[in-house]
């Protein structure tokens, strides 16, 4: 059996990556936002491939992940995927 102060450590441990991962993630979208992230809003149709969807911005090409089921774009700019078949 574990004693309550090595359950409240887990506990503290696991709630501490969690608040690092998010805060991680949120100056991760300022960092993108600031010096090279996608302010356009001028979005193509949304691709699917190799499972992830997203829609990519017509003006600078990154891309943002788009979820089919609620029909809204979602998370920061990154680059889409290269297409294997433009790598010839």
């Amino acid at each position: 059996m574990q004693s309550v102060a090595t359950m409240n450590e887990q506990r503290f441990r696991v709630e501490d990556e969690r608040r690092r991962a998010a805060l991680n993630d949120a100056a991760k979208r300022l960092m993108q936002r600031l010096v090279g992230g996608c302010w356009q809003h001028e979005l193509s149709r949304p691709f699917t491939n190799k499972g992830r969807t997203y829609r990519v911005c017509l003006k600078c090409g990154l891309a943002r992940d788009f979820n089919p089921s609620t029909w809204k774009t979602y998370g920061a700019s990154y680059s889409p995927p290269v297409n294997s078949l433009m790598q010839n």
